[in-house]
């Protein structure tokens, strides 16, 4: 009789624990209280479900509550705590979720320092719902293969 190794065992557990629940959630952080209604409602009409916090410390608060996130999407310039600052503190309590930063005001140094964050996708505003989309489904099926 073979036993599984190790490897296989954390292989199993760690989609057992991806199986159990249905739907995957984003966490979706912008000052903008447009950009929270329309792509909150975006994200739910494609199946997913959607945690809005409208800076980085509410959003970090979301971990402290025990939510399960799957993907975290931020805008870079807001009050409070900007979109880097949101991320290095998120590397913290979540260092392999995910990120996609978007923004209207980057430049080749912000980024430089999201890249070194680890972030998936640098997106620039305005961006079309079908391409965030489709950005969400690359940065979480490469989530799962990692």
């Amino acid at each position: 009789m073979t036993v599984p190794g190790a490897a296989y065992n954390r292989f199993i557990a760690r989609n057992e624990v991806k199986t159990k629940k249905s739907k995957k959630t984003i966490l979706f952080v912008d000052d903008e209280p447009d950009n929270l209604k329309s792509f909150g409602e975006i994200f739910t009409d494609a199946g997913y479900d959607v945690i809005l916090k409208p800076d980085g410390r509410a959003a970090l608060a979301v971990f402290r509550e025990g939510a399960d996130v799957d993907i975290a999407i931020t805008d870079f310039r807001m009050p409070v705590m900007d979109g880097l600052e949101f991320i290095t503190e998120l590397r913290n309590v979540a260092p392999a979720l995910p990120v996609i930063m978007l923004t209207a005001f980057g430049g080749i140094e912000t980024y430089l320092k999201s890249r070194c964050l680890g972030v998936f996708e640098y997106v620039s505003k305005p961006v079309r719902p079908e391409e965030l989309l489709r950005i969400v489904k690359a940065a979480l099926d490469a989530s799962i293969t990692n």
